[in-house]
């Protein structure tokens, strides 16, 4: 997707950031106690961006990230400890254990043949479980667990979690899920004498603090540059179509197990390395201080603090967390009781964390409109993911706005012939429209996409390209960069199915899109803010048909809780120019062709519906008006039949034919 004005001048402004923070020690003491809280917040920001990866951008919701720091901090103190290693070389080792842990929680996570696959790994782990009982009876210095209670629960643990299709649950059960596997992983930790049992191990290295600020520093900026450039990858909307409707996700051909493991395992990577840090510095861990359930809520408030599944909103939280943890919470005695007040605080005034602040500044006409972090939370508890995840909707569902609009490529590819600057100019007071409703899907209804067999949605979470026109490929090419609203596409695709209308998804790379919605996305969404549900015009869908069709999309909108805007495109009068002619003498090809179009458009407006039905016959016979008219039956039966304050915005020509630009709500 291209970076919007704002994605490219926040990436800067991080690039300047990430310059400051390195030169910065150059400026201080090396024992200074800045560089030290820094270092605390880039770890907290790292713990941060792992799991605002799971649950801002993949659904999933997870108490337990503390079995990844954990088993991090651990692993590296063993290594560290029983193999004497340098402590950077023990490092990795906290990421590499907390990658595997979290690659055994996936074992068993694709869907076909998932149980045979899960009883050929229990009986494979009982044969190893027998086999090591047999080896350490012949040989008992083998055993690392040395007590015979912690290595049967460790083995029986393992074999658990290796059967336990975790990344299949979700909402509520994930989270109870993960939180009881790191409070398992903890009882064993307890009672491991290797491990320090309940006492834990200390790890006295001379590694100096400027060492950990850097290491640090530098391992957030990769791991912040690979998550902003996945989520403007195809990889990224693949996360958030998993989020908001897994169903949806599989069915557009989304390998829903991939995604899921991919994510959950990265996170445990960087969680674990994170850890690993994080212990060096304060050089001792216990397993009640690395798995304790204060972690999660110190990584929530992290991350919803700053803006739940935003790039930024982890490192903003993280800053915020050192504040009030280090310094207010040492000023007042009573860290928890700051930052438990604080939770409070955020959640009245500042729903959508700091991030909701600097989008409402950059977009003062969407305040309050952006994603809750205190309701996404409250969603993906309750699994109620189908809806859609872009907006606390504060409206009422269904169609909050509905247009006519012309289907020709000419207002696009020629913006800058005068005829048509009454046409651009109602188009771009359409664009500011929408800006302002704000809606989560455009509803696309194009009298140029022709379906012949069957009635066509749009199924293709996400279509790029370049577009030819036909009839003015003389002109150029439209470039185009659409999102599908996938999951509205599905619910209507089966709704028309059980009505009696045969239809189908169509979700094929390189599908061609008809000029009239590329045109018209250009010009009304431009940057791609809103994703779309395009419908086709099937062929052997009357106008009555076509009507109760926009009643059918209406209703699935509805249903799930959208707020839409309805985009009929099509034109007027039908009798286009059959010779070659300049476009600067473009004007409609007859005067009754003209006549009878703002007969029409007259009508809608004064919102006279049954002596437009009354006229639609004659008008469709003598202006031969484009498609039979049906976009317009499309938008009144999104509309239930009904106008609201309907108004004529622009009327002119297109190459002889009848276009204009019309509100109907």
């Amino acid at each position: 997707m291209a970076e919007s004005f704002y994605g490219r001048r926040g990436a800067a402004w991080a690039a300047v950031i990430a310059v400051v923070l390195l030169v910065l020690p150059a400026t201080l003491p090396s024992s200074s106690f800045t560089l030290h809280l820094l270092f605390s917040v880039f770890v907290f920001a790292l713990l941060g961006h792992a799991w605002n990866l799971m649950a801002g951008y993949a659904g999933l919701l997870s108490f337990g990230q503390q079995v990844f720091i954990g088993l991090g901090g651990f692993a590296q103190a063993l290594v560290f400890y029983y193999a004497a290693t340098p402590i950077w070389v023990a490092w990795p080792v906290s990421g590499i254990v907390s990658l595997l842990f979290a690659w055994l929680l996936c074992l068993p996570l694709r869907e076909s043949g998932s149980k045979r696959r899960m009883w050929i790994g229990v009986a494979v782990a009982v044969v190893l479980w027998v086999l090591y009982e047999w080896l350490i009876a012949v040989n008992p210095a083998v055993d690392v667990f040395k007590s015979d209670y912690v290595r049967r629960v460790a083995i029986l643990l393992l074999i658990f979690l290796g059967a336990l299709p975790l990344l299949r649950l979700q909402g509520a059960y994930f989270a109870v899920a993960t939180w009881l596997i790191a409070e398992s992983v903890s009882t064993v930790f307890n009672g491991w004498n290797v491990a320090g049992a309940g006492g834990g191990m200390q790890l006295k290295s001379d590694v100096s603090p400027l060492s950990l600020y850097y290491v640090a520093l530098v391992l957030l900026i990769i791991t912040t540059a690979i998550i902003w450039r996945w989520m403007r990858s195809t990889y990224g909307l693949a996360l958030t179509a998993v989020r908001d409707d897994e169903e949806a996700a599989r069915s557009s051909g989304i390998d829903v197990s991939k995604v899921k493991a991919g994510v959950f395992m990265f996170s445990a990577v960087i969680t674990g390395l994170a850890s690993g840090l994080y212990f060096m510095d304060v050089v001792i861990i216990t397993p009640p201080s690395a798995f304790a359930i204060s972690w999660a809520s110190y990584i929530v408030f992290v991350v919803v603090a700053g803006g739940m599944g935003t790039v930024a909103g982890p490192v903003i939280g993280a800053v915020l967390f050192i504040v009030v943890d280090r310094l207010l919470g040492a000023v007042a005695g009573q860290g928890l009781l700051v930052l438990g007040a604080l939770s409070i605080i955020l959640m009245l005034l500042l729903p959508r964390g700091l991030m909701g602040i600097v989008h409402d500044l950059r977009h003062p006409h969407r305040a309050r409109r952006g994603p809750s972090s205190w309701n996404q939370l409250k969603r993906l508890l309750l699994g109620d993911n189908a809806h859609s995840n872009r907006a606390a909707l504060t409206e009422q569902p269904g169609v909050v706005g509905a247009y006519l609009l012309p289907g020709s490529p000419l207002l696009t590819l020629q913006r800058n012939v005068p005829a048509y600057a009454e046409l651009l100019a109602g188009m771009a007071q359409v664009s500011r429209e929408i800006e302002k409703l704000q809606p989560d899907t455009l509803v696309i209804y194009s009298t140029r996409w022709l379906a012949v067999l069957d009635q066509q949605w749009q199924g293709r979470a996400r279509i790029t390209g370049l577009h030819v026109d036909d009839n003015w490929h003389e002109f150029g090419e439209m470039r185009y960069d659409i999102t599908t609203d996938v999951s509205l596409a599905r619910a209507c695709m089966k709704a028309a199915n059980r009505a009696g209308v045969h239809s189908k998804l169509v979700d094929y790379a390189g599908f061609p899109l008809d000029s009239g919605t590329l045109s018209v996305n250009a010009l009304v969404n431009g940057d791609g803010v809103f994703p779309t549900l395009i419908v086709a015009n099937n062929l052997y869908l009357d106008y009555d048909k076509t009507r109760s069709l926009g009643e059918l999309a209406a209703a699935q909108a509805t249903a799930q809780g959208k707020r839409v805007v309805v985009l009929a495109i099509g034109e007027l009068s039908g009798t286009a120019f059959r010779d070659d002619r300049p476009l600067a003498d473009d004007k409609i090809a007859t005067a009754t062709d003209d006549d009878w179009n703002r007969r029409m458009l007259k009508l809608i407006e004064q919102r006279e519906l049954d002596e437009l039905a009354r006229q639609l016959p004659d008008y469709l016979a003598q202006a031969k008006v484009d498609m039979g008219f049906k976009h317009f039956a499309f938008a009144l039966g999104a509309l239930g039949g009904r106008l609201g304050e309907a108004k004529v915005l622009a009327y002119g020509p297109q190459y002889g034919n009848g276009a204009a630009v019309v509100r109907l709500l």
